[in-house]
C-alpha cells in the first residue's frame, strides 16, 4: 500500500513537473509586478521604519534588522525573477524555432573542418540546448527563493545575537554583562561563521568525520534559529547535481556582486565635494523645497525667503540621543511611559481621580526647549516660546518656535542651532553644548 501511494505521488509530481514552466511564468510575472510596486515604496518605508525605531533601544535594533531583511530579499527577488523571465523567454523562443526548422543542420553550414568540429562539440544538438535551458530556468527559479531564505536566516542570526546581548544586559550586573557579552559574542560569531562556511562549501565541514561530533550540536542549533528546515530540501536537491553545485558555489559571490553593483555610481564632478557641509544649500531645511515623502532632517523652516519678519523654526526630536541629555538635564521629571510596543486598546477603569503626571507636558516641553541654543548673526534667542509639534510632512515629532527677525537687514543670514549632548568624562556623565545644525535664509 505504501509503495502504491509512493508510486501515485511520483506520477502526480512527474505530471505537474511537465507543466511547471507555466506556473513559473505566472508566479514570475506576478512577483515582478509586485516587486516593482514595492521598490517604489521602499524609501518611504525605510524612512518610516527609521522614525518609528529611533530611540526605541533594542526594539529599534530588531525593527532595523527586519527592514534590512525585507529590502534585501525584495531586491534579489526582482533581479532573479527578471533573469528567470528572460531565460524562459529564450526557452520558449527556442521551442518555437525548433517547430519551424527542427535540429541544427551543421552540414548545410559548410564550415571549415576546424570550426565545424569545434561548433559541433560546443553546441551539440538543438534538443539538448533546449533541455539545458529548461534545467537552468528551473534551477534559477528555485535559486531565487533559496536566496530569500538565506537572507532571512542571516537576519534571524543577527536578531538572536542582539536578543542574547540584551538579555545579558538586563539580567546581569554591568561589569559581568560586559565580559559575558563579549565572550558570548565571540563564541556566537565563530560558530556562526563555521556554519556559514559549511553552507557556502556545500557541506565540506559535515564531511569531516573527525569533526562531526563537535560540529553536530552547532549545526542543530543554527538550523533551529535560522529556520533552515524551510529551505534545506531545496538546498540539498539543488547541490546534488553538477549544474546545481556550480550555482551553489556561486551563491555568496552572486549576493556580494549584486550588492556591489547596486552601490556603484558614475561620478564625473571632481570639483564638487561629496560633503559640501556649510557651503551647500540643502533642500531638506525648507518645506517648500523638500522632496515629497522625505523626512525632515535636524530642523526646518517654511521657506528660505522670509517676507513678513517672522520665521517658524521646527526642530526635530531624536529620542536616541535627546533622551540621554534630557534625563541628565531634568532628572526630576517623571516619565509616564517607556519606549516599546504600545496598543491603542487600553483596559482599565476611570475612577474620577486626578491623573498622575498632569503637569508632565509643561515640564517636558520646558526641558526639551532648554537643551537647544538658537542664534542668528551672533544674537542668541534666550527665551524662545516653543510648542510641541507634529510636522505635516511625515508627522515627525519635535518642537516649533516663531522667531522675530524684523531687526535684521535685508539679505542672507544664518540660523545656528546648538544642542546639549551627554558625554562621559572621568567616570561621570556630563552635558556639553555642541553644534547641531546651521542653514541660511534670506530676509526680503
Amino acid at each position: 500500500m505504501e509503495k502504491e501511494n509512493k508510486h501515485k505521488l511520483s506520477e502526480w509530481l512527474d505530471k505537474i513537473q511537465q507543466d511547471s514552466w507555466q506556473l513559473e511564468l505566472v508566479i514570475t510575472g506576478f512577483s515582478i509586478f509586485l516587486m516593482l510596486g514595492v521598490l517604489d515604496k521602499l524609501d518611504e518605508l525605510r524612512q518610516s521604519v527609521s522614525m518609528a525605531s529611533s530611540g526605541a533601544g533594542q526594539l529599534g535594533f530588531f525593527v532595523s534588522i527586519l527592514w534590512v531583511v525585507f529590502a534585501g530579499a525584495s531586491m534579489f527577488v526582482l533581479i532573479n525573477l527578471i533573469l528567470h523571465a528572460v531565460l524562459r523567454g529564450l526557452w520558449i523562443s527556442s521551442i518555437g524555432l525548433r517547430s519551424v526548422s527542427g535540429d541544427i543542420d551543421f552540414d548545410s553550414l559548410r564550415l571549415a573542418p576546424k570550426f565545424d568540429a569545434f561548433i559541433r562539440r560546443k553546441t551539440g544538438s538543438f534538443d539538448h540546448y533546449i533541455e539545458r535551458l529548461e534545467n537552468l530556468c528551473s534551477i534559477v527559479f528555485a535559486f531565487t527563493f533559496l536566496i530569500v531564505f538565506v537572507i532571512m536566516s542571516l537576519g534571524l542570526w543577527a536578531f538572536c545575537l542582539g536578543l542574547t546581548l540584551q538579555l545579558l544586559k538586563k539580567t546581569l550586573p554591568e561589569t559581568a554583562a560586559q565580559f559575558t557579552g563579549i565572550f558570548a559574542m565571540l563564541v556566537y560569531l565563530i560558530t556562526g561563521l563555521l556554519y556559514m562556511a559549511d553552507f557556502i562549501t556545500l557541506g565540506w565541514v559535515k564531511r569531516r568525520q573527525w569533526f562531526a561530533k563537535i560540529y553536530y550540536p552547532v549545526y542543530r542549533f543554527y538550523s533551529l534559529i535560522t529556520l533552515a528546515n524551510l529551505y534545506r530540501p531545496i538546498y540539498y536537491n539543488l547541490i546534488d547535481n553538477k549544474l546545481g553545485k556550480k550555482i551553489g558555489f556561486f551563491l555568496v559571490p552572486y549576493i556580494m556582486l549584486v550588492l556591489w553593483i547596486s552601490s556603484v555610481s558614475i561620478d564625473s564632478h571632481v570639483w564638487f565635494p561629496d560633503d559640501p557641509e556649510k557651503t551647500a544649500l540643502y533642500k531638506g531645511f525648507y518645506d517648500d523645497l523638500r522632496k515629497e515623502e522625505t523626512l525632515v532632517g535636524n530642523a526646518s523652516i517654511p521657506s528660505r525667503f522670509v517676507q513678513n519678519g517672522f520665521i517658524e523654526l521646527f526642530i526635530r526630536y531624536f529620542p536616541g540621543d535627546d533622551d540621554k541629555a534630557l534625563s541628565l538635564k531634568c532628572p526630576d521629571v517623571k516619565l509616564l511611559k517607556k519606549p516599546g510596543l504600545r496598543s491603542d486598546i487600553v483596559v482599565g477603569f476611570n475612577s474620577g481621580m486626578e491623573e498622575p503626571g498632569k503637569d508632565f507636558p509643561e515640564k517636558s516641553l520646558k526641558c526639551l526647549s532648554s537643551i537647544y541654543e538658537i542664534s542668528i548673526a551672533d544674537s542668541i534667542f534666550t527665551t524662545p516660546v516653543c510648542r510641541f509639534y507634529n510636522h505635516p510632512n511625515m508627522q515627525e515629532k519635535g518642537i516649533i518656535t516663531t522667531l522675530d527677525v524684523q531687526y535684521l537687514p535685508r539679505g542672507e543670514h544664518l540660523i545656528q542651532i546648538k544642542k546639549l549632548k551627554k558625554y562621559r568624562k572621568d567616570g561621570k556623565d556630563s552635558l556639553r553644548l555642541v553644534e547641531f545644525t546651521a542653514f541660511p535664509f534670506w530676509k526680503e
